[in-house]
């Protein structure tokens, strides 16, 4: 715990320097300090993902890291002193001491508790291999898990540490989960003088989901911080719609929409967001802008294609619709196909990939009845915020009020989001940021309004059923919460966080290098590589030379 505590203060000042220096090219533009850590953890991300590809994430990517990122720092020593100035008196508060404690206990639970599944699966072990290779050709064929590429496990891995102390830190997710929940509680502490509150319900949001993940907070999960980051997006665009409406801010929130893809690509469509800012910038004819947007989108994406390319073969895997590549690695289609439709059929609940082509009349009372009660329970609450949405569309247009078109773009870049996640894989957890947006949407709208006559009955009885739908919904992860308390208070993780799981593990020879495989399939450790959960995909596989890093190919 205290570990955890001191990494986090480390991943923020690094990412602080590092976002600072990035951001500078604004000079005359002053960001809140939640921005400028994104913009580190960006480009840190981005960082690690290029240097994976010519060399392992040890010691030297790590101080060339912290090196770069105390240059910028120099350089940015004016605009970090106006920060310090501007949030010391927020520290040294009865509001700064809220936040420590906070703070504190998000680090009981960042430091002991369950891995996520995928964690086991194949999380910890593709860290382990950003650390020990960077990247090896073909490692999709060995499992096909590490072909998704998450860039987030590469900005997990730089500060693993595991060339320093031995022993692997899994403290980021943790980090962003703490600095997300304070940027939600210093939004909400002016809510009174608010006149919109849809933001606010969008921060209430971002501690919604807080709940969700908290008893997982030291998994170097993707579904978490890919969430959380939409949240962010989502939360910072209706912050800009009701204060400045910023084209500025409106376009750094897409670009940053653009490098939430390369974390998870199931949230593909929140690019979209991109229609608001675009039509400005073209209608203002400011090329220069527009050139500066798509270049840093450019930049956020192209490492996560080339690694896509040199780890599984495809550009975007596992989407066989762009196939222009045809290399020694590349992982064959029937592979993919196979591995696309599983990840659709287990979403739908269906769990035979026979049943892939079935239809959504077919699926839908299968999927339904797989569902928790409570996430029955919030799925209504969707379906309501959606009807109220509309019911506040129509009264403004009989209304003849003003359309508000950047909250338009919002409400239907998230709609798509939803409407993709229900198509293919609708899993909750993940579209439960999109499940979470549209009611706090709605329910932040129907707060701004003037309440007058049936429409206001309308309206506010709506509310209340949202309320009342997803109250299990939170009720459900409290317990969950408490029970986590009351189990592992005990636990010896004061110091020391938890470390990942151990596996039963076998081991195979290929061209005299030996691989491992997992015996249950259930764990696919950190502390032996490379090693796949499936002996099966180890069996189908070979190296495309002598050693390891030469690279895995199909047979």
């Amino acid at each position: 715990m205290l570990v955890t505590l001191l990494s986090w203060i480390y991943i923020f000042f690094v990412c602080l320097l590092v976002g600072t220096g990035v951001a500078g090219v604004f000079k005359e533009k002053k960001f809140p300090l939640t921005y400028y850590l994104i913009t580190g953890i960006m480009a840190i991300t981005v960082y690690v993902e290029c240097f994976s590809i010519i060399g392992k994430i040890g010691c030297l990517a790590h101080l060339l890291m912290l090196a770069a990122a105390l240059a910028l720092g120099l350089i940015q020593r004016k605009k970090l002193t106006e920060l310090w100035k501007e949030y010391f008196s927020v520290v040294c508060s009865w509001e700064g001491f809220f936040y420590l404690c906070f703070v504190i206990f998000i680090a009981f639970f960042a430091s002991r508790g369950i891995f996520h599944t995928d964690t086991n699966i194949y999380h910890a072990q593709a860290i382990r291999l950003y650390e020990e290779y960077g990247l090896i050709k073909g490692m999709g064929n060995l499992q096909l898990h590490f072909a998704y590429n998450s860039a987030y496990l590469a900005f997990a891995s730089i500060f693993s540490l595991n060339w320093l102390f031995g022993q692997s830190l899994h403290t980021t997710t943790g980090f962003v989960e703490v600095m997300m929940c304070i940027y939600a509680f210093h939004g909400l502490k002016n809510f009174k003088n608010h006149k919109s509150h849809i933001a606010d319900m969008m921060r209430v949001g971002i501690l919604f989901y807080t709940l969700v993940i908290l008893t997982g907070s030291m998994s170097p999960a993707t579904d978490y911080t890919t969430m959380f980051l939409v949240l962010f997006v989502i939360t910072a665009w209706c912050e800009n719609m009701e204060k400045e409406r910023d084209v500025t801010i409106y376009s750094l929130l897409a670009v940053t929409a653009v490098f939430v893809v390369t974390l998870k690509f199931s949230a593909c469509l929140l690019v979209l967001i991109v229609i608001y800012p675009a039509i400005f910038l073209v209608r203002e004819k400011r090329w220069k802008e527009i050139g500066a947007y798509l270049g840093s989108g450019f930049l956020l994406v192209l490492p996560f294609l080339i690694r896509n390319y040199l780890i599984s073969g495809w550009l975007l895997y596992p989407f066989n619709g762009i196939d222009i590549f045809n290399v020694e690695w590349k992982i064959p289609e029937a592979y993919l196909l196979v591995d696309a439709n599983q990840i659709k059929v287990w979403g739908r609940c269906l769990y035979d990939v026979n049943k892939i082509d079935w239809g959504v009349a077919q699926w839908f009372p299968i999927w339904w009845e797989g569902q928790e009660r409570y996430e029955q329970m919030l799925l209504g609450a969707v379906l309501i915020g959606i009807f109220l949405l509309l019911v506040q569309f129509v009264s403004k247009l009989i209304g003849h009020r003003k359309i508000r078109w950047d909250l338009f773009v919002l409400v239907m870049t998230v709609f798509g989001c939803l409407a993709v996640w229900f198509l293919t894989a609708p899993f909750i957890r993940y579209g439960v940021a999109f499940l979470f947006a549209l009611p706090m949407i709605a329910v932040g709208n129907y707060l701004s309004e003037q309440k007058k006559g049936f429409y206001s009955i309308l309206t506010g009885g709506l509310v209340f059923c949202i309320v009342m739908s997803v109250s299990p919904y939170w009720d459900h992860y409290i317990t969950d919460a408490g029970v986590f308390i009351k189990q592992n208070l005990t636990q010896p993780y004061y110091i020391w966080q938890k470390d990942y799981d151990k596996a039963q593990e076998e081991s195979y020879e290929i061209n005299g290098n030996t691989v491992y495989y997992s015996v249950d399939g259930e764990i696919n450790t950190y502390y032996t590589y490379p090693g796949t959960c499936y002996e099966f995909m180890l069996e189908r596989s070979t190296l495309m030379g002598d050693e390891i890093k030469d690279g895995f190919k199909a047979k």
